[in-house]
């Protein structure tokens, strides 16, 4: 049975027929109050096979045990969500094809009740144009990492077999092309992967897995980046049993990005602290640093790509980044349905941290 709604609900519906998205009206218990003509041209049906209906028709089958648990989340502390978060959302259609789409939350209350308008955009040219934008990157990563490659093995070679055979200058600077080679390689590695991720190119395997074994691998992995340094890494899961809907190679990656960074500002011996924990709807994955922190004046920037602050640099001079990995951060966190943030004193360490839906 379709929900009564009052003039106020009734203006937002009028004024969802000139949307050019698909509006859909969903009450408190998920079944669908009102939709928008839009609606009926994405999703095949007429308005009349919708209303009462509960709002997982729209939804592959595949999905809705887990947009039930995710709506359930939402409820608990419902706030807008703007259009374009990253995530990977799928549309089911009468005929039960797919489509992609992106779309935008707003609650609102009417006569006492409380409701969610669902914005939803169709993204399929925009897909199919991201398509070719990651074949034409796919095409320059074969092109740019080869000869790169190349080089590399030509003065990784040169520096190993040659060692005996020329002078200590030269040495010197054979292996500093060989250091910068490889640093060059990373730089094309990430700018590549973090272009695939913007366009959307990189496939996501999103599974309902519990997070701490998940961050505890990463910190695992990672723990050899400290020790030539003595930098310890310590992982502090308060929230055990705590789920997320990720890609648990794509989430390792960027805690791993945050590791490194940690890792590569802390001073000699330190300890660079990782912790889980829920924070009402959502789980915080936090790395904290006892380095520099972070210049006011650069805190706008500290996810552009390429941004670098000036006054701070790695404690190992060698250790220069490529000024992508908190780029790469903050992409995959958004193609999780997260954010990523942080939080700086300078002089007292930084704290950078993924949140993510719990699910």
């Amino acid at each position: 049975m379709a929900a009564v709604l009052d003039e106020e609900t009734l203006l937002l519906g009028f004024l969802s027929r000139v949307s050019a998205c698909a509006v859909v009206v969903v009450g408190e218990d998920g079944a669908i109050a009102t939709v928008n003509r839009r609606t009926e041209a994405l999703f095949g049906y007429e308005s009349d096979e919708l209303l009462g209906k509960p709002v997982e028709v729209l939804i592959p089958e595949a999905q809705r045990g887990g947009h039930a648990r995710q709506r359930d989340a939402f409820r608990a502390e419902a706030r807008p969500r703007p259009m374009g978060t990253g995530r990977d959302l799928t549309g089911r259609r009468k005929d039960g094809s797919q489509v992609p789409v992106e779309i935008a939350l707003d609650p609102f209350t009417a006569d006492g009740k409380r409701f969610v308008a669902a914005y939803i955009l169709d993204i399929s040219r925009r897909r199919n144009l991201e398509a070719g934008k990651d074949e034409a990157v796919s095409l320059a990563s074969h092109e740019i990492r080869a000869p790169i490659t190349s080089i590399g093995l030509a003065l990784s070679m040169m520096s190993k077999d040659m060692a005996d055979q020329v002078p200590e200058n030269l040495r010197r600077i054979l292996a500093i092309a060989d250091r910068e080679c490889r640093r060059l390689r990373r730089l094309v590695d990430d700018y590549l992967n973090l272009t695939k991720l913007e366009a959307g190119g990189v496939p996501f395997d999103m599974r309902r897995l519990m997070l701490g074994p998940v961050v505890r691998r990463a910190v695992e992995a990672a723990g050899a980046l400290g020790a030539p340094r003595g930098v310890r890494l310590t992982f502090d899961d308060r929230a055990p049993g705590a789920a997320a809907f990720i890609d648990a190679d794509r989430l390792v990656q960027a805690v791993t990005n945050l590791l490194s960074n940690a890792v590569k500002f802390s001073p000699r011996d330190a300890t660079v602290s990782v912790a889980l924990e829920e924070r009402g709807a959502v789980l915080r994955v936090s790395v904290a640093d006892q380095g520099p922190g972070i210049p006011a004046e650069f805190r706008p920037r500290i996810f552009s790509k390429f941004a670098q602050a000036q006054g701070t640099a790695p404690a190992d001079p060698r250790e220069k980044g490529t000024g992508l990995g908190l780029s790469l951060v903050k992409a995959v966190a958004e193609r999780l349905g997260g954010r990523a943030g942080f939080d700086s004193e300078p002089g007292k360490g930084s704290t950078f941290y993924i949140e993510l839906p719990k699910a």
